[in-house]
């Protein structure tokens, strides 16, 4: 018989590197290591009109970072940057991987405190073609990366 934890082998996280997603990603990583499973962390860069290449590269340092950080852990974390709709490249990455879970932060750095889940989280939950997690914080919604 297996167990739900021996079925949980791949968990993708997503990332705005707000404190909320840090501590989703806290979360990803303990259920990791109870199910001896990995971790891919996303991050999805949305581009505007009068963004700048240097944006992305930026994003894609921030990402690196972050899975530096985590990476006496003990388990096997990847960063995967991707562009467009955060709901949707999330679910694409987990179906890519072969996810049973995605994990994200009931709120990221595009919103404050409430009740109510983050635009991209409610996109996920209402959307997603695999279990989603979404884990609260009474935490600061600016990016970690824009303090100073």
């Amino acid at each position: 018989m297996v167990t739900p934890m021996q079925a949980l082998r791949q968990i993708v996280s997503g990332t705005d590197f707000s404190e909320s997603a840090e501590h989703a990603l806290a979360h990803a990583i303990e259920l990791a290591i109870a199910a001896s499973a990995r971790v891919t962390l996303v991050h999805v860069h949305e581009p505007s009109d009068d963004d700048l290449d240097g944006r992305f590269q930026e994003a894609e340092a921030a990402l690196s970072q972050v899975v530096a950080r985590h990476r006496h852990r003990g388990v096997e974390l990847t960063g995967v940057l991707r562009t467009g709709r955060p709901w949707t490249k999330l679910d694409n990455v987990a179906a890519e991987v072969g996810a049973s879970l995605i994990v994200v932060g009931r709120h990221g750095a595009g919103r404050g405190r409430s009740v109510d889940l983050g635009s991209v989280a409610d996109h996920l939950v209402r959307g997603a073609n695999r279990p989603v997690l979404t884990v609260a914080c009474d935490c600061d919604p600016t990016p970690l990366r824009s303090k100073p």
